[in-house]
């Protein structure tokens, strides 16, 4: 009986256990069942994925139900330090996954900024190569924790809230907003640090109002790939990657994701505004996207710091792509000391690119189905506002909004 009962306990233990995956074990996250005191098991998850993270060993999966979460004690951020894999989506009890209807947020409130660290609302920093990060189905969002103009300038008619104030000074906060002072910090919403080592997926995400960057940073001769996600307001630029080797370029994947409304650097729109950048040291393969409102141009390629025999080696592609309503251009290329600007027409004839193929310049407004936000569109179109905050339920509507182009609803 005594050997009896040690094997039904040692059952019982691999039965509550946390499960395995392949490589791995997964870790259950939920804010309002969760405490960072469990064992991450799906009957005692934790309530914090910055915890789950800091407890993950190198290929765990992380499962996190609805809620908003941005880092322990609430910094602000989330730092991402081996490669693991983030699945958001969840229902409380963890029975079901949809994105859209059981949302995991990333969205820091005005309270974080000054605890938050900097470079990233998410940081990746892996130096192991081999190591893959993966980040499905989070919504990212930072316009509760950017400034606004106290004097409502720049607030075009059905726009919910004024211009954004500059990086670093204060202003009003976004509607529902309890803070008086909120500060805008400069900030991506995910930041790959310098040098990392290792790969990046990341599919069925949303970044929504982010003061400087969506996705930025660089990587030693790594594979990302990003699919099936909508940038939407975003500063600088949706997309800004460069390689960190100098032998081995990295290489990129953008495919079937969403690009509306990148603003410039300042509110005088004299430079920056770029959906997605080609810089050096990184291949870069673009395919079935929607690029579109961008201050400058949807696509750039004019910064180049590497050597010409580099660059010449450099993969940049641009396939079955939709343009809509980027201001100056479409593409904008070196020519001088100006940039030349090209229409999506126009690529079959641009050296610069190594293949582009069935792009196409729209103007009709009905292919997007009512998903934008037609005050904003307005706004933008008129140059009458500046990085104005996005609600985030109408940035949701951008999934599934063109059908074969952009990002499509998550299975």
């Amino acid at each position: 009986m005594k050997h009896f009962g040690l094997i039904i306990l040692a059952v019982a233990a691999m039965l509550t256990a946390t499960p395995s995956v392949a490589g791995g074990k997964v870790l259950y996250v939920s804010q309002s069942t969760g405490s960072n005191g469990n064992d991450g098991s799906k009957k005692s998850p934790l309530m914090n994925i910055q915890k789950a993270v800091d407890m993950a060993s190198p290929g765990d999966e992380i499962r996190v139900a609805e809620g908003n979460y941005y880092g322990t004690l609430n910094s602000g951020n989330i730092r991402i330090d081996k490669g693991v894999s983030i699945f958001g989506g969840y229902s409380t009890d963890f029975s079901e996954r949809d994105i859209l209807e059981h949302r995991t947020y990333v969205q820091p409130t005005a309270t974080s900024n000054g605890s938050a660290h900097g470079q990233g609302t998410i940081l990746i920093n892996v130096m192991k190569e081999g190591s893959l990060v993966e980040l499905d189905g989070l919504i990212m969002d930072r316009g509760n924790s950017i400034a606004y103009n106290t004097r409502g300038e720049g607030q075009p008619a059905g726009v919910e809230t004024p211009m954004m104030q500059p990086i670093g000074t204060a202003g009003a906060g976004a509607p529902g907003v309890p803070e008086t002072k909120v500060y805008t910090a400069e900030t991506a919403i995910v930041y790959i640090s310098t040098g990392s080592r290792c790969d990046v997926t990341i599919r069925n995400c949303a970044f929504i109002n982010g003061p400087n960057y969506g996705l930025m940073g660089s990587t030693y001769a790594t594979r990302i790939k990003v699919d099936n996600c909508i940038f939407v307001n975003i500063r600088m630029a949706a997309v800004e990657l460069r390689g960190a080797s100098a032998a081995i370029n990295s290489e990129t994947y953008f495919t079937n994701n969403t690009i509306l409304f990148v603003w410039s650097r300042l509110k005088d729109l004299g430079d920056m505004g770029y959906g997605y950048r080609f810089l050096p040291k990184m291949d870069s393969y673009l395919d079935h996207n929607i690029i579109g409102c961008s201050i400058i141009s949807g696509l750039d390629r004019t910064h180049v710091d590497s050597p010409a025999s580099k660059e010449a080696e450099r993969v940049t592609t641009c396939e079955n792509t939709l343009f809509f309503l980027n201001r100056q251009a479409d593409l904008t290329i070196p020519g001088g000391a100006k940039a030349v600007k090209v229409e999506a027409d126009d690529f079959d004839d641009v050296e610069q690119l190594t293949k582009a193929s069935d792009n196409e310049s729209v103007t009709d407004l009905s292919i997007f189905r009512g998903a934008i936000n037609e005050s904003y569109l307005n706004g933008f179109v008129s140059a009458s506002m500046f990085a104005n905050h996005y609600p985030v339920e109408d940035a949701l509507k951008l999934f599934g909004a063109v059908k074969g182009y952009g990002a499509q609803k998550p299975d």
